[in-house]
C-alpha cells in the first residue's frame, strides 16, 4: 500500500535537492545561449570551413542521448586536458570537479539544440521589416535591435521553454557521475526506506511543479513580447 505518511515525510528531503537541479539547468542554458548565438551567426554568414564544422558538431549531438554525451565529456574532458599540458598549457586534469563536467555536457547540448532555433526564428521573421526599416532612414544596427531582433526572441521564447524544461528534466542523469538531485536525492531515500513509489512520486510531484511555474514564467514573457513588438 501508499504510504502517505512516507511521502510526506520524504517530500521535503527530495525538494532540498532542488536548488542543484535549477542551477545545473539555468547555467547550461544560460552557457549554451551564447555559444548557439555565436554558432547561428557563423553558420548564417556561412563562414568557410568553421560553418561545416559546426554544422557536423550540432548534428551530432543532437543525434546521441544526453547520456551519452555526459560520459563523453566525462572521461574525454580530462584526457583533454591532459593533452594540452603536454602542448605546454598549464592546466590540471586531476580532481575535475563534476559539476563542471555537467555543465560543459549541458551546455553544449543546450547549444546545439538553441542554435537551431535561433536559425529558425530568425528565419521566421519577415526580411521585408529590415528592407522596410532601411528606406524609412534606420541605420541597420537600429532596425536589427528595434524590429528583427525583439520579433526573433518572441519567436524564440516557445522553444526556448521547451529546451530548458527538458534540461530540468534530463538533470536526472547526473546522479550517474555522483551528483545528487532530485532524482538522486530520490533514490538515496527510496533505498533507505525501500518506498520506491511513494519517493518517486515526491520527485515527480517536484518535477511538474517546478516545470508548470517556469512555464507559466516564459509564458508570460512571450505574451508581453508579441503584444508590444507583434500585435503593433
Amino acid at each position: 500500500m501508499f504510504d502517505l505518511n512516507f511521502a510526506r515525510e520524504s517530500f521535503g528531503q527530495i525538494l532540498a535537492a532542488a536548488p542543484l537541479t535549477l542551477l545545473v539547468a539555468v547555467v547550461a542554458t544560460l552557457g549554451g545561449l551564447i555559444l548557439a548565438i555565436l554558432v547561428a551567426i557563423a553558420r548564417e554568414k556561412k563562414i568557410p570551413v568553421l560553418a561545416q564544422i559546426l554544422t557536423v558538431l550540432v548534428s551530432f549531438i543532437r543525434g546521441t542521448p544526453i547520456l551519452v554525451q555526459l560520459y563523453v565529456v566525462y572521461y574525454g574532458l580530462p584526457q583533454l586536458l591532459v593533452l594540452m599540458r603536454s602542448w605546454g598549457w598549464n592546466t590540471n586534469p586531476d580532481g575535475l570537479p563534476a559539476i563542471v563536467i555537467v555543465f560543459s555536457a549541458y551546455g553544449l547540448n543546450a547549444m546545439a539544440t538553441l542554435s537551431e532555433s535561433i536559425r529558425s526564428a530568425y528565419h521566421s521573421v519577415d526580411h521585408r521589416q529590415y528592407e522596410a526599416g532601411i528606406a524609412v532612414g534606420m541605420t541597420p544596427f537600429k532596425t536589427m535591435t528595434q524590429i528583427v531582433i525583439p520579433q526573433l526572441i518572441t519567436n524564440l521564447i516557445p522553444n526556448f521553454t521547451n529546451i530548458f524544461l527538458d534540461l530540468i528534466k534530463d538533470t536526472a542523469l547526473i546522479y550517474n557521475i555522483g551528483l545528487v538531485e532530485i532524482m538522486g536525492q530520490a533514490n538515496i531515500v527510496s533505498s533507505i526506506g525501500f518506498k520506491y513509489l511513494e519517493t518517486y512520486t515526491d520527485a515527480l510531484i517536484i518535477y511538474i511543479i517546478i516545470c508548470w511555474i517556469f512555464a507559466k514564467i516564459f509564458q508570460l514573457i512571450e505574451s508581453q513580447l508579441r503584444r508590444r513588438y507583434v500585435l503593433n
